[in-house]
């Protein structure tokens, strides 16, 4: 395993940490190496950084075609926004392929089980006595809150206790074998609870990716053809300064604008195109909405 330096794609001043495990190294080394990177920088910033809690996501390759999956770490500020470098271990590891034959609804419910074993594994990582003392004095300083991110939404890992936090509504609903009733008619049109969780994912991924400055995030994205492939367009402004805004976007929103595309056209040609809104409210946290192009031309 090995530390590099990786610069952001929107700002190239701004440096992240990766770690990457070998094909034949243990998960469970790799979770410890990341947690003592993490925790220890976490204790170096706390007082210049204005961290409130840290947050992570896994990004599983699901398709052969996929790049390899990685977990993103990244400490929060009260807005929600990564207030540092952010964190990633590469590994083979994080691999989820979805059958040819399987559909959404059965793979869906094998991720989330997937999901959890991997949680649960790294929670039983930040236990070692490596790391217990990194854990007592970043704890020390402030309560660092840990949150995880499954298809549907954000629960506390809980770190140091035995079991997790409330998992999503939909994530319990899964576990029992129910189908939960979606929220929103539209999407219950385009795919119900996954398409929610996926709209979620999307919105955190733009939050995080768009400057601070962007009180209002809207963020366009379109189907064409590039190299004889399907492919997706965005356009990212904000509507009070219409020319400040970009058509690149990173990884993590690409991955994210691909998930919901492929829920609501699996086939090439089939996607009216979409506009999500973020607005950040009084409290810090982000009102998001989804509309259809032909909707928002109506």
């Amino acid at each position: 395993m090995q530390w590099t330096n990786e610069p952001d794609e929107n700002d190239r001043s701004l440096i992240h940490q990766a770690l990457v495990s070998q094909s034949d190294e243990p998960l469970e080394r790799a979770f410890i190496a990341f947690w003592d990177r993490v925790l220890s920088d976490g204790c170096a910033i706390a007082a210049t950084s204005g961290w409130v809690s840290l947050s992570i996501d896994i990004c599983e390759r699901q398709c052969e075609e996929d790049s390899q999956g990685w977990m993103h770490a990244a400490f929060l500020n009260a807005q929600r926004r990564p207030c540092a470098g952010q964190y990633f271990l590469r590994s083979d590891a994080f691999t989820l392929l979805q059958g040819q034959k399987e559909d959404n609804k059965a793979f869906n419910g094998r991720q989330i089980r997937w999901l959890l074993e991997q949680y649960q594994a790294l929670k039983n990582a930040a236990q070692s006595a490596q790391l217990r003392p990194l854990l007592q004095r970043i704890n020390a300083i402030r309560p660092l809150p840990v949150e995880a991110a499954t298809s549907n939404g954000w629960f506390d890992l809980q770190i140091g206790a035995d079991s997790f936090g409330p998992l999503p509504g939909e994530d319990q609903a899964m576990l029992a074998g129910q189908d939960p009733a979606p929220a929103d008619p539209l999407l219950a049109l385009v795919g119900g609870n996954d398409m929610m969780s996926i709209v979620q994912e999307l919105g955190d991924a733009l939050i995080e990716y768009t400057p601070p400055a962007f009180e209002v995030i809207c963020c366009q994205i379109t189907e064409g053809v590039e190299q004889g492939q399907r492919a997706l367009f965005y356009q990212i402004s904000r509507p009070q300064f219409p020319d400040d805004g970009t058509t690149v976007v990173n990884d993590r929103v690409h991955q994210a604008a691909t998930r919901l595309v492929r829920q609501m056209a699996p086939a090439q040609g089939g996607f009216p195109g979409a506009i999500i809104t973020l607005e950040v409210q009084k409290d810090g946290s982000w009102r998001h909405s989804l509309k259809l192009m032909s909707q928002a031309a109506a």
